[in-house]
């Protein structure tokens, strides 16, 4: 097949303005400039992440971007080998080199003692970050959507999230290992399937996405139609609780900078800086000190942390998922790794 310089005058006027939408999300409200940057699209052969690689060769000439894209072939279904050759094609018929690996994700959970899907998540991230690196790209993308975020923010309500947790996924992540963007993540499934039609463009199907197994699955196919019967304008609101999450949030990364002391290999809150935080503040600051451990903040386990120093009930120890420990003295509350990790 012929390659493809698309573009967006090549675009309906409806998906021109797509893509000028996401670019506008990312460099306006994500505050990530584009032009002249090298790119990774983390493509899957799905119809997100084929929308997204569209969506930014459609931008490339006008940003005067370079894109590369990935693919890990997890190796846990008959049909990924031909998932793989049709993303492959796909990026070849518009011009973007192409990283392919293989995984058995399957041997990578008994060797990690992990289920299947967070071996999956720790591969693909790792895939993606080595392609990144050797590309020289700025940003990977993923391809996550609105429908995702919903989905995230309540998996984190039964999870008993908090604060600005409990908004979603950040669409920016920059840390060590991982330099991470999520341009789709205001638009719909529906508009991007949309898009993929009206261009002629065909994408691969999981069939895994449709099992009930995993608990992601149950939210897309059970509770979120639920929402949705219930207010049309559900994604609207889950679009309004996120951008309400991220600048509170920011407002409070300025704050919390300052209380929150590097200890060793962890994260130290000192009593004076407690007592002048306040409540909910506290509880703010004991959140984002526990996910820079990569801890699971359970509201409840937090509560009790901060009443537990409320009430100067020292020497107290109270532990995480993530084998993250909070450590209660006169001195203030330390979170670190339990011994052995």
């Amino acid at each position: 097949m012929a390659q493809s310089a698309l573009s967006l005058k090549e675009l309906s006027a409806e998906d021109a303005r797509l893509a000028l939408a996401v670019e506008r999300f990312v460099e306006v409200e994500l505050g990530v400039q584009l032009r002249g940057e090298r790119l990774l699209v983390a493509c899957s052969g799905g119809a997100d992440s084929t929308a997204l690689l569209l969506l930014f060769c459609a931008l490339r000439q006008r940003l005067g971007l370079s894109l590369f894209a990935a693919h890990l072939d997890h190796g846990l279904r008959p049909e990924s080998a031909e998932d793989a050759r049709a993303t492959e094609e796909l990026c070849r018929r518009f011009d973007v080199p192409f990283f392919l690996k293989r995984e058995s994700v399957g041997e990578l959970a008994r060797k990690w003692g992990c289920g299947l899907e967070e071996a999956g998540r720790r591969a693909r991230y790792a895939f993606l970050e080595d392609c990144r690196l050797r590309t020289g790209a700025s940003w990977t993308l993923t391809a996550h959507h609105v429908g995702d975020l919903a989905e995230d923010v309540l998996m984190r309500l039964c999870r008993g999230a908090v604060w600005p947790g409990l908004g979603g996924m950040k669409a920016v992540m920059d840390e060590p290992g991982r330099r991470l963007l999520r341009p789709l993540l205001m638009v719909e499934k529906e508009d991007l399937e949309a898009m993929l039609q009206r261009l002629g463009v065909s994408w691969r199907e999981d069939a895994s996405n449709a099992s009930r197994a995993w608990k992601r699955n149950r939210m897309r196919h059970d509770v979120v139609p639920l929402l949705l019967a219930e207010n049309p304008s559900f994604y609207d609101s889950v679009r309004r609780l996120w951008r309400c999450a991220r600048r509170d949030e920011r407002g409070w990364n300025e704050r919390l900078e300052q209380v929150i002391q590097t200890n060793g290999d962890g994260f130290f809150l000192s009593d004076a800086a407690l007592k002048e935080l306040g409540g909910s503040g506290r509880l703010r600051a004991m959140a984002e000190a526990l996910r820079r451990m990569k801890g699971q903040a359970r509201a409840d386990t937090l509560e009790a942390v901060e009443k537990a120093w409320r009430r100067r009930m020292f020497p107290r120890r109270f532990s995480f998922g993530g084998g993250v420990k909070a450590e209660l003295s006169g001195e203030g509350v330390l979170f670190r790794h339990a011994l052995g990790r």
